[in-house]
């Protein structure tokens, strides 16, 4: 009989069975994990969304806080209208003026983060937070302080419980997830070094640096986009509101920022400075922006949709009233408005568009197109 003639050969249950079992054995892995392995190029059919929201709170805010909630949900709720697959948060979720002591720093966190995360839970968004300055102390970081770090690094990563994929020194505080045919990367800048910041100097390096461009090797070429957030700006200059402006050291001349330019990284998310500015530079656009709730009288969010062959960005903002006193926070003289409020005439116009951009990416290379307000004044020139 040829070889490749299985027309007379009898085939009988004991042949396939065992090789039957292990398929079904295997399918049955995939479809507990629920979606493509993450090395597997997704196609997308249709467009998707996320939002960014950096500083938000940026204060020691209970969950319900008197006077604050009607106008935080109305937020949380003008972002879920946008459909997101999650919100990003880039740092600066509370005051954090903790103390230096492990058990005092425990008691603070436990008190304020789980009512943060539940905030967002309770508006059905999914969230991915970054580690900012206030999350260990507040900068600077001298003596005690610099010391009190990693006990502020252990109980942002045992609350927020994000993806535990970073380096080693870093697990919970730098990470990386997939979602649809993106990238995403979350970078600790708040790295151990000399600064005038003190025994800290923000920045991508390292271990960490190493671990950054694994991610971006191994997962880069198999997505459409990627998007890096990190607390500090790396482009300057950036506007700034009620901040002290920690910068990333460096800025452009960094290995970190000439590694995105290498890798083909679309957007760098940052806060810090509780002000908006859009700056694009070496195919990358940078948005600093944010909420900085219960001092600012505008915050605002970022909302950007994705396609296979292009990212839609839109940011959005809305006018609050504030208060006449002061919500009491620990070791800060200076807490924010005890009360919050959006009338009910802006609710009826909800955010307005204070910025737009397409970042089209059907030719080579990427270009930037239709900016408008804020995308409109630190754009290269043609």
């Amino acid at each position: 009989m040829n070889q490749y003639d299985c027309s007379s050969a009898m085939i009988t249950p004991s042949h396939f069975l065992p090789a039957l079992l292990l398929m079904l054995f295997l399918g049955s892995d995939v479809l507990q994990a629920g979606e493509s392995p993450p090395d597997t190029k997704r196609p997308v059919s249709e467009s998707w969304s996320f939002v960014s929201i950096p500083d938000f709170l940026n204060f020691d805010i209970e969950y319900p806080q008197k006077g604050w909630e009607d106008a935080l949900g109305f937020i949380l709720e003008s972002m879920k209208k946008e459909d997101p697959a999650f919100a990003m948060v880039a740092g600066d979720l509370v005051m954090g003026h903790w103390g230096t002591q492990k058990e005092e720093i425990d008691r603070w966190a436990k008190k304020y983060y789980p009512g943060w995360v539940q905030r967002f839970k309770d508006h059905d968004l999914k969230v991915y937070a970054a580690l900012g300055d206030h999350e260990i102390r507040d900068n600077p970081w001298r003596g005690a302080g610099a010391d009190a770090v990693p006990f502020y690094k252990d109980a942002f990563r045992r609350h927020l419980k994000m993806p535990l994929n970073g380096p080693e020194h870093m697990q919970g505080t730098a990470f990386y997830w997939l979602h649809k045919n993106a990238l995403f990367v979350s970078v600790d800048v708040f790295e151990k070094g000399k600064s005038d910041q003190g025994e800290i100097a923000a920045g991508v390096t390292g271990r960490q640096l190493e671990w950054f461009e694994r991610v971006l090797n191994e997962h880069g070429p198999k997505v459409d986009h990627i998007v890096v957030m990190g607390h500090t700006p790396i482009l300057r200059p950036v506007r700034t509101f009620s901040s002290s402006g920690m910068l990333t050291v460096e800025g452009r001349e960094s290995a970190f920022w000439k590694s995105m330019v290498r890798h083909g990284v679309d957007l760098y998310l940052c806060g810090e400075v509780h002000a908006v500015t859009c700056t694009q530079r070496g195919g990358i656009q940078q948005i600093a922006h944010g909420g900085l709730i219960g001092r600012t009288t505008k915050p605002n969010y970022l909302a950007v949709t994705v396609y296979e062959d292009r990212l839609e960005l839109d940011l959005k903002e809305i006018e609050l009233v504030n208060g006449t006193g002061r919500l009491w926070q620990q070791d800060k003289s200076r807490g924010p408005w005890d009360t919050i409020t959006i009338t009910e005439d802006r609710k009826k116009r909800g955010f307005t568009s204070i910025g737009q951009v397409l970042i089209n990416k059907k030719g080579s290379p990427k270009t930037f197109e239709g900016a408008t307000g804020f995308f409109m004044e630190n754009t290269p020139k043609p």
